[in-house]
């Protein structure tokens, strides 16, 4: 298999300015958690509210929920099955979020949250990783595959690990560094680089293969 790569503009952002610019154009909190969640059931987002909802009651802090372009009539209908009405007071939906700015997004934030069901590969996550972001990911399809040891892997149908998961990374620093590391690591093995040659590779042995 030769997998998938992460686009070099994905590195930890500590300009001020960028961050600044990104920052008020998004109207991004302070503290918050990014979740690339969509309308796809696979996404999980209803467990990922859940999670963070049984998060707030835990942690008592100003943590923000930070999703993209949601439907809000949607997100309402979730909130209403999950029994938090009120969570929607705690989620900021940005709109369309342009590519180049997702890594001053993924720096400002605490946790990237992808609990996905399913992946085929599942790229925002070494994205995040690129970013020196801690990430929760799924124990699922090619998630823990992808993830190696560089994320903090929960079963996606337990929103209670998902919540755990955030406990966890908030509460242990050195945990939390150890994933962003690790992240910033696993995600190098990702490079378009890296796939090139390995396809390259691939292909040198089919063509010798092919002229025995």
């Amino acid at each position: 298999a030769v997998y998938n790569g992460v686009s070099t503009h994905f590195k930890p952002i500590s300009d001020e300015t960028e961050l600044k610019r990104v920052k008020e154009k998004y109207q991004l909190p302070d503290d918050f958690f990014f979740f690339l969640g969509n309308t796809d059931p696979k996404k999980n987002t209803k467990g990922t509210l859940k999670a963070f909802s049984d998060f707030l009651k835990e942690n008592k802090s100003g943590y923000k929920l930070v999703m993209l372009d949601y439907d809000t009539s949607e997100l309402k209908k979730i909130l209403i099955e999950i029994g938090d009405k009120q969570l929607i007071n705690h989620i900021v939906l940005t709109g369309y979020v342009v590519n180049t700015d997702l890594p001053a997004i993924y720096s400002l934030c605490t946790i990237f949250l992808y609990p996905s069901l399913r992946e085929s590969f599942g790229i925002p996550m070494l994205e995040a990783m690129a970013c020196g972001v801690p990430v929760i990911t799924s124990n699922t399809s090619s998630m823990p595959e992808v993830s190696g040891d560089a994320a903090h892997i929960i079963d996606p149908y337990k929103p209670e690990e998902i919540t755990e998961g955030m406990l966890k990374i908030l509460s242990d620093k050195a945990y939390s560094e150890n994933l962003c590391k690790k992240g910033i690591e696993r995600s190098n093995l990702f490079s378009w680089k890296n796939m090139a040659e390995q396809t390259l590779v691939l292909y040198n042995e089919i063509k010798t293969q092919h002229h025995d």
